[in-house]
């Protein structure tokens, strides 16, 4: 695959300049020897057997959109159209950027090259000028193109000098089974004065084949997530492992592809969490009883709930966007780190459904006593109802509370890997070692491997195009975890205050009868000082995810450093363009870089200490 024209911030600026300094016009007399040249080579290969069983024996096929190796084939006729070919193709590739063409100059000219790349383009442009209908080639491109179903675009030179046709006579000269495609399909001229070309090529781009991912919404929702061209089914591999996505139907999180029930379910979760949420806030105006210990726990509670709600609101509708389908239709072919985030995901399953449990189980001995206390249940008002209704929705969601907000984690971490992945496939474009084998394997095996400088061209724009969806995936996970860091910023003056306050005990602080008198609360202030979504586990790992960056640029980096190339000179570029991208966690203030730890790291500790001081000067006070 040739692939030119990338133009965005972090190409290489050698091969920005190598596109930026070509001439709008080929000079005419190497035009005329190269077009002769290549005119004598197609004329060889399909003189060497006959043209006639050669067609016949070579058959398109109707390949996937999404597996199609280039976006335009360049249909056109040498003689008299290969220097506006070569301007077309330039004036695209400023507008698409990462544009890839199928051209003959380029590619295998023969007969089955030039059905393998009608048959894995996306759209095969006709270039019409002067004779074209003639051409047995153009004629055989043009069958392809149907009996393949590929998107046709045909672009008319308007130009006498350069072989403007007589459409009337192109027609009438025309084969009749081909005569269709000029009658049916809309003819876009091509104007060589810039000012006009920018509507040619405006038209041209409008005429391309949709991306059936655009129009995939109900497909999106009734499917799950699948990446690659193999894993599980002809289709590729699931994003998610099963053991994830029942963990998730559980807890009412409706991953893409999800079943009706599980999407029901989803929505009464959702009410479920909104009521409880309010019944939290009512906690705060009856101080009194077996069920309350001070206003800071419950204040945690209640704030918690619209960080889960935004946090599993943003990583859903990530999942469901063109963003995430492009990323695994276009940008990820790497079988091996397919089977590690496999395990990965298993493992970590594990881990949140240990942690829901043990949060939960902890929670309801914190809570469960305090509404079930006869102080509700014998009461001759309302408080009956109160802790009965406060206890039960207590059992319903605990569970859901920690696993939705583990769910979203879990989310966040396998995109981070999906990342990862999509930049490991790009390497796969600079040899056929790394697509077969994998990076890592190629490395460990120690051997030379060759990259010409074309597979250096498609490596870094596939890299930068990888790299771009990072950044703007990263960019969509960052808005809870702004909030987040907000609110721990706000929570540092209240540390300080209570870390001032020292461990020792305090017999005069309100909250020491209720402990005294109320065993629960003991437990529950110990299972606030382990998960508090603020101050405890589930702080620390929300904030540290976006660190697990650091991890995949640093693995990265070992990986192409180890990688041998037969070309230094090659291999020298190739580091160089690697030295311009930054893979780290970095979206405005939150820049998730080692030394972004001794920034962050601090405030975390500092609120940590400052809930564990609290506590500590409670335990010692009873």
């Amino acid at each position: 695959m040739h692939v030119i024209g990338y133009h965005a911030a972090g190409a290489s600026s050698s091969h920005v300049a190598l596109v930026q300094g070509k001439d709008d016009a080929l000079e005419e007399d190497q035009l005329v020897l190269h077009t002769e040249s290549l005119e004598h080579s197609r004329t060889e290969s399909m003189q060497s057997e006959d043209p006639v069983s050669d067609e016949e024996a070579v058959v398109p096929v109707d390949v996937p959109y999404a597996k199609c190796r280039w976006d335009f084939f360049l249909s056109h006729k040498q003689s008299n159209a290969q220097d506006a070919v070569q301007n077309l193709r330039l004036a695209l590739s400023e507008r698409f950027l990462g544009a890839s063409f199928w051209l003959d100059i380029e590619q295998d000219p023969t007969v089955k090259g030039m059905c393998h790349g009608v048959s894995n383009s996306r759209n095969v442009l006709i270039f019409l000028t002067e004779g074209i209908s003639d051409s047995k080639f153009c004629q055989m491109e043009m069958r392809w193109a149907l009996e393949a179903n590929r998107n046709l675009i045909l672009v008319m030179e308007t130009d006498d000098r350069h072989g403007k046709p007589n459409m009337e006579e192109l027609i009438h000269r025309c084969p009749d089974d081909l005569k269709a495609i000029f009658t049916q399909n809309e003819i876009i001229p091509w104007f060589r004065d810039p000012e006009f070309r920018f509507v040619s090529v405006d038209k041209i781009l409008k005429s391309c084949a949709d991306d059936p991912r655009r129009n995939a919404s109900n497909r999106k929702a009734a499917k799950p997530l699948v990446y690659g061209k193999g894993g599980d089914s002809e289709e590729g591999a699931e994003v998610f492992d099963r053991s994830f996505v029942i963990f998730t139907a559980m807890c009412g999180v409706a991953l893409p592809g999800a079943g009706p029930k599980t999407k029901c379910w989803a929505v009464a979760v959702r009410i479920i969490l909104l009521t409880c949420g309010m019944m939290c806030c009512s906690r705060l105006l009856t101080p009194e009883g077996p069920a309350f210990l001070d206003y800071l726990t419950i204040i945690q509670i209640v704030a918690a709930h619209p960080m889960i709600f935004l946090l599993l609101h943003v990583m859903l509708v990530l999942l469901r966007s063109d963003l995430i389908a492009d990323l695994l239709e276009n940008h990820i072919d790497c079988p091996s780190e397919g089977k590690k985030l496999r395990f990965k995901t298993k493992l970590l399953t594990g881990l949140v459904a240990l942690l829901t449990t043990t949060l939960s189980l902890w929670g309801w001995v914190g809570y469960l006593p305090g509404f079930f206390h006869p102080y509700y249940l014998t009461s001759g008002n309302g408080l009956v109802v109160y802790g009965i209704a406060h206890g039960l929705t207590w059992i319903l969601i605990l569970p859901i509370f920690f696993g939705s907000f583990f769910a979203a984690l879990m989310i966040m971490f396998t995109l981070q890997e999906l990342c990862n992945m999509a930049l490991l496939t790009a390497y796969n474009e600079l040899n056929s070692e790394l697509e077969h084998e994998g990076l890592e394997a190629v490395v460990k095996r120690g051997d030379g491997i060759n990259v010409t400088d074309h597979d250096l061209y498609r490596f870094e724009v596939k890299y930068a195009k990888s790299w771009e969806l990072y950044k703007k995936i990263q960019s969509h996970t960052a808005m809870p975890l702004f909030v987040f860091w907000f609110i721990e910023l706000g929570l540092v003056i209240w540390s300080v205050w209570s870390m001032a306050q020292g461990a020792q005990s305090d017999v005069n602080d309100w909250r020491v009868p209720h402990l005294k008198s109320y065993w629960n609360l003991v437990v529950r202030l110990s299972w606030f000082v382990g998960g508090s979504p603020w101050f405890g586990a589930g702080c620390w790992i929300t904030a540290l995810l976006p660190w697990g960056s650091i991890y995949y640029a640093w693995r990265m980096n070992n990986l192409s450093k180890r990688l041998i190339f037969k070309n230094p000179t090659t291999r020298h570029a190739f580091r160089s363009f690697l030295a311009e991208f930054a893979l780290e966690f970095r979206v405005s203030f939150l820049q998730a870089t080692p030394k972004g730890l001794l920034l962050f790291v601090p405030i975390l500790v500092v609120n940590t200490l400052g809930f564990v001081f609290d506590a500590l000067r409670l335990f010692n006070s009873i």
